[in-house]
């Protein structure tokens, strides 16, 4: 027998979304933004008039960054800035990869995301390695695909659609990291839908609120309702005013709960080291305006040369007969020296003793994300 979430908690948890509606739609909280998103991103994505993928883009997502950035992340500005630097790799990662046709394959679609995301951290770490902000991942590809066609998806948020899979004793798990599911987490959406749907006197109020409004979208098949189901159980603790307890089948509980206390520990760490690796991003020096290209140098072993090449803490040198790369950093003793050497060099020093930190943290915190 199929299992599905407890109705009896789904409904509860419906309840409560239901009650606090006036207060979900209006005031400070404005979570009804998400189907002025959704209005905005279908009334200009598919315009024909859009001059390039950027003003498309731009207009698109105006009322949607809320969706996906915090005030660490910022990917939608990410999306801009990589255009800037590679637009035909940019619009293709969007138009011939995230948007690509799968025919209802959630498999493919799950690969679509994953190499979307792929391919924009390969831009990233090419063109802003510093700058660990601009990164996509699952959440902003779900958000994405989920403006582009409603009908068909759901936004996926890791920490608020796991909450919802364990409070609500689902027999099946959506997973995470390299083990997520992605017809999984929709199969558990859809069990959501469904319930939704009896509730009639919920949908006539939520919908009465999208019509007033000429600046919001209707969504008839749901999917942004559920999506704000799963985000608000977690953000205004419902679970808790339900008094709900995590559950897991009698039959795997003592696996289960290792298997959860060992996930815990592993995404504790995952956390910490995301927060030290972000920390010292902000911590580097700029140096990004400074060019040392057509500077002279001098070196003890090569004599005098030129810079011929500058890229933050890394100069190539044109000496007589021969090209020579160096790092920037007090430590090495055998790099060529400026005419105000110290002040020069110092900059350097600290950023790359920083990036040797973050490359160390970046290295402990893949292994991790590969387990």
């Amino acid at each position: 027998m199929e299992e599905k979430m407890d109705k009896a908690i789904l409904d509860k948890l419906i309840q409560c979304y239901e009650t606090d509606m006036d207060e979900l739609y209006g005031g400070e909280h404005d979570e009804i933004f998400k189907w002025r998103a959704l209005k905005t991103f279908q009334a200009e994505w598919f315009r024909a008039d859009h001059p390039d993928f950027l003003s498309r883009f731009n207009a698109a997502t105006r009322d949607f960054s809320v969706l996906i950035d915090n005030s660490r992340m910022h990917p939608r500005s990410g999306v801009v800035k990589l255009w800037e630097k590679n637009p035909d790799e940019v619009e293709r990662l969007f138009c011939e990869v995230l948007f690509a046709a799968d025919h209802g394959d959630l498999t493919l679609r799950q690969e679509h995301m994953d190499a979307f995301v792929d391919g924009m951290e390969q831009l990233r770490v090419a063109h802003y390695p510093a700058n660990w902000s601009f990164k996509q991942d699952r959440h902003t590809a779900s958000a994405f695909l989920a403006m582009y066609a409603p009908e068909d998806n759901y936004i996926y948020k890791s920490s608020e659609a796991n909450l919802m899979e364990n409070y609500g004793a689902y027999g099946f798990h959506i997973g995470s990291g390299e083990h997520f599911d992605l017809s999984a987490y929709y199969r558990m959406c859809d069990e959501i839908a469904a319930s939704f749907r009896e509730h009639s006197a919920l949908l006539e109020k939520h919908f009465d609120k999208i019509r007033e409004r000429d600046d919001l979208m209707e969504d008839s098949s749901l999917h942004i309702l559920v999506y704000d189901l799963i985000y608000c159980s977690k953000t205004y603790n419902y679970y808790n005013r339900i008094h709900l307890q995590k559950r897991k089948p009698e039959k795997q509980a003592k696996v289960a709960a290792r298997q959860e206390a060992d996930e815990v520990k592993r995404q504790a760490q995952i956390e910490a080291l995301t927060t030290q690796i972000e920390a010292l991003y902000e911590a580097l020096p700029d140096v990004s305006d400074i060019s040392l290209t057509n500077v002279e140098v001098t070196s003890r072993l090569y004599g005098t040369g030129m810079v011929i090449e500058h890229d933050l803490n890394t100069i190539r040198v044109q000496f007589l007969g021969l090209v020579k790369s160096f790092i920037l950093n007090t430590k090495y003793n055998r790099r060529p020296s400026f005419e105000n050497d110290a002040e020069v060099v110092a900059a350097y020093t600290e950023y790359t003793s920083i990036m040797d930190r973050i490359h160390t943290l970046e290295r402990q915190l893949h292994l991790l994300a590969a387990k």
